[in-house]
């Protein structure tokens, strides 16, 4: 013990050399041992707590670099003067190792709700996935009937097109066929007039040899009548 305790004198010695630190507002107790806190700077003063345990968590108040000792609150609110070989500013083994327990248990629970959170998501995609491959087989049939009916749209435009010109054509044909009747009735009317000008001819001309019939008989002689 007197070995180590004259091995943190001389890194004080070589430490003291420099005027002041830097003053933080928290310093630890090592794990070394259990640190009596006294009234001043030096061991002849008054102890105030018989040992501050490993891992204690104190306010700094004062730093004095030259004699060798810190002032010190304690979280009950005790102040008072502790050598400051005992102090540090980070936290000891023992403290991190609670910590880094609790950050380990903490990321550990973490770790377990991201599991269901990754089973949860990993079942949601498997619903999207499944919704997805449905949609994309509506989207196919969906386009195989814009396909036909693209198709029988262009028959329509085409069947449509037919029929117009076949109504075309059967008015062209029923105006040809008015024109026709009307040429037949035109030239019926004109054979009705004709016979009835051969009919009256005929009769005219048998009138007129009625008339002249009786001239043209031959007279009998008297001595044939004698006779």
């Amino acid at each position: 013990m007197k070995k180590f305790l004259h091995t943190v004198a001389a890194s004080l010695i070589a430490l003291g050399a420099s005027h002041s630190q830097a003053i933080s507002s928290e310093r630890y107790i090592t794990d070394e041992l259990h640190v009596p806190m006294r009234s001043g700077q030096g061991n002849e003063f008054r102890i105030l707590h018989r040992g501050l345990p490993s891992g204690t968590k104190l306010t700094l108040l004062q730093d004095s670099p030259d004699t060798g000792w810190a002032q010190v609150r304690t979280p009950g609110g005790e102040e008072g003067w502790v050598r400051r070989q005992y102090l540090e500013a980070e936290p000891v083994a023992k403290i991190k190792l609670a910590q880094a327990e609790a950050r380990l248990e903490h990321i550990e629970s973490l770790q377990g709700n991201l599991g269901g959170e990754v089973r949860r998501l990993e079942e949601d995609n498997g619903k999207l996935s499944v919704a997805l491959k449905a949609e994309k087989e509506r989207a196919d049939a969906l386009s195989r009937e814009l396909k036909e009916l693209k198709s029988l749209s262009a028959d329509a435009v085409a069947l449509n097109q037919r029929h117009q010109k076949l109504l075309n054509q059967h008015e062209l044909l029923k105006q040809k066929q008015s024109m026709n009747q009307a040429e037949i009735q035109r030239l019926s009317s004109s054979e009705t007039q004709k016979w009835y000008m051969y009919g009256a001819i005929s009769v005219l001309m048998g009138a007129i040899l009625a008339m002249i019939a009786p001239h043209f008989r031959p007279r009998k002689r008297n001595s044939e009548w004698a006779n």
